[in-house]
């Protein structure tokens, strides 16, 4: 087996603090749920103490694969996920939950492919803008391609229907458009296009509108649209300063829907209070930071383009987690990376922060072969100056 360098001491540290806390927060807002729902208190958990490892792995894994083969597979990659996403809709092989079909179930599992589209999606991304740079400057040949590709898996997405999520992707492209150097006249006038169908999306289903209004005042329906805001904000407000202490939460006793997954920063901010809540965001950060740090080092334009992609949507999906649930942003099913409980949208993290640890990993064994080769260009120039 090839011998890399160690993945990145800071980053995979906040990963496994993340990851370690999860597990008790996790075990905290789950058991009577679990309970009362399955008879097991310890079910929940102990499928997440099972999923955690496993993702761990995939992390790993996909640290270990060279940059260039993520490359070179993006097409059957590509056709590979939205074959999914199509396969997941037909009813007998996509399983429906709550009138969306979303999931397949395998082996007792329930997964999304949306959490293998998103990696892909960015590894495409990158691969168009760096392998046709001269394209870049016509709109039919630079931004319009990748816009069909992702009006595909967006209407995909609004097929399942997941909105949601089609949203975190139109808005990590555009992102990944900005840094990839699509010109600004063409973003502007795809904006000006997309925006408006967007909003027209938005407004045609009943209960997105809802939530829209619910967040704007949870309290012209408290014990319906805005019901889920209000038990977050009571979380966070007896949680106070101090927090009630781990497992001591009230609100994760059935006031809170789905405490362990959607809102589990409300579960953190009433039992561990500001500390956690700070520490929490401040491991984020430094995971983000040192993201961002690693783009700005590395000369290769793919490479770079795909840590800006991973690290976009880990920092979106974070915020809109964290913004729905303390009031900020309307309410969205978005898990939190790392913390809410979902084998799904823990795979899909893990597999962005491989990406990622791929590109650290290998970046420094090309540094480190030009450093030996430029030593021993030296040392023998030296060789050749004492005799």
């Amino acid at each position: 087996m090839k011998r890399l360098p160690p993945l990145d001491p800071v980053m995979l540290t906040c990963v496994l603090v993340m990851l370690a806390t999860s597990l008790l927060m996790v075990a905290s807002s789950s058991m009577s749920i679990s309970a009362v729902r399955y008879g097991d208190a310890y079910r929940i958990i102990g499928h997440w103490a099972v999923y955690v490892p496993v993702g761990l792995v995939l992390m790993w894994a996909a640290s270990r694969v060279e940059v260039d083969w993520w490359r070179a597979m993006v097409m059957p990659l590509l056709g590979l996920a939205l074959l999914l996403m199509t396969l997941v809709l037909i009813p007998g092989i996509g399983m429906e939950i709550n009138g969306a079909r979303r999931w397949y179930s395998m082996l007792g599992l329930t997964l999304q492919p949306v959490e293998l589209l998103k990696p892909v999606i960015v590894i495409y991304m990158a691969y168009y803008m760096t392998a046709f740079p001269e394209r870049m400057k016509n709109f039919s040949t630079g931004i319009a391609p990748m816009m069909v590709v992702l009006g595909v898996a967006v209407v995909l997405l609004l097929l399942q229907p997941d909105f949601g999520s089609s949203a975190l992707l139109v808005a990590l492209c555009f992102s990944m458009w900005f840094v990839g150097g699509v010109p600004l006249r063409h973003l502007l006038l795809t904006v000006g296009s997309v925006l408006p169908v967007g909003v027209v999306i938005m407004l045609a289903e009943p209960y997105r509108v809802k939530r829209f209004l619910s967040f704007v005042d949870p309290w012209a329906d408290p014990l319906g649209s805005g019901y889920q805001l209000l038990q977050s904000m009571v979380a966070f407000g007896v949680g106070g300063v101090h927090g009630a202490g781990l497992g001591q939460g009230v609100q994760k006793l059935f006031y809170l829907p789905e405490p362990f997954t959607d809102f589990i920063s409300a579960v953190i901010g009433e039992e561990l209070g500001m500390p956690g809540m700070f520490g929490l965001i401040l491991l984020f950060g430094v995971l983000l930071m040192r993201g961002m740090q690693l783009a700005r080092k590395v000369p290769d334009v793919f490479q770079r383009l795909v840590v800006v992609g991973c690290v976009t949507l880990l920092a979106t999906t974070f915020f809109i987690n964290l913004g729905a649930a303390m009031g900020v942003m309307p309410t969205k099913g978005m898990p939190m990376p790392l913390m809410s409980y979902g084998g799904s949208a823990l795979f899909g993290s893990c597999i962005l922060l491989g990406l990622i640890f791929s590109v650290q990993r290998h970046q420094p064994m090309n540094a480190h072969r030009e450093t030996v080769h430029t030593q021993r260009g030296a040392a023998g120039k030296r060789s050749e100056a004492r005799v």
